[in-house]
């Protein structure tokens, strides 16, 4: 189950490496208008069942029915109510089932708001106090999670920790990406351009990001947890 999939693309991606069944979960009639093209276009239909509903209230999937559920790439941020949406996700899961859930990271927003944006003294303190962000007018308010949060919710829930990790940890986002057309680049997205400091750097990523002590530099927090 991709739990939070939009347009489908990870399942895409996964169909030619696995030969699983899937389920894409999303509340958005929108992407899953675009998700149901990608699936017919890399021609998986009768392998992939599509779902439009709320991951609060899963009432469509039974219980420990799922093998595997994939969160990646922030829906949890964008769910008020992230700790129902956890326990949904550990209801579906047979057992000794694995997620891999990501949310937006903590530590990387605050020297984000700080450094880029130079915010004032009270919205600092306000993201500090609540493990709550808004980058812009154009997005909601977002869910914001250290390794050690993310991890409890998880735990709360039910869930037993395999590995946390940061992703990514040394490359950082600039401000172009915040264009809501998706049209500017940062210098640092440019220079990535270069398959030679890619790879070098994804390198870095690859060894630093699982290391307890570096993963709360992630932007992102991806957790991998075990029913």
């Amino acid at each position: 189950m991709d739990a939070g999939g939009g347009t489908g693309k990870w399942i895409c991606k996964l169909s030619k490496i696995y030969k699983s069944k899937f389920i894409l979960y999303d509340l958005s009639e929108n992407m899953l208008r675009q998700a149901k093209k990608n699936i017919e276009n890399a021609n998986i239909n009768e392998r992939v069942k599509i779902i439009k509903g709320d991951l609060k209230y899963i009432s469509e999937i039974k219980n420990s029915s799922v093998d595997y559920i994939i969160s990646i790439y922030n829906p949890i941020s964008f769910i008020y109510q992230k700790e129902r949406a956890i326990s949904e996700m550990y209801r579906l899961l047979k057992r000794h089932g694995k997620i891999i859930i990501m949310g937006q990271g903590y530590y990387n927003t605050l020297a984000s708001k700080i450094n880029n944006f130079i915010v004032s003294p009270k919205e600092i303190k306000k993201i500090e106090r609540e493990y709550m962000v808004k980058w812009n007018p154009c997005v909601p308010e977002l869910n914001i999670f250290s390794k050690e949060s993310i991890e409890k919710e998880l735990k709360e829930a039910g869930f037993k920790i395999k590995k946390t990790y940061g992703v990514p940890v040394f490359v950082q986002p600039g401000l172009e990406e915040f264009d809501p057309k998706n049209i500017k680049k940062s210098r640092i997205a440019k220079a990535l351009e270069s398959p030679i400091l890619f790879k070098v750097i994804l390198n870095l990523e690859m060894k630093y990001g699982s290391r307890p002590e570096v993963a709360n530099r992630g932007m992102n927090i991806l957790c991998i947890a075990e029913k």
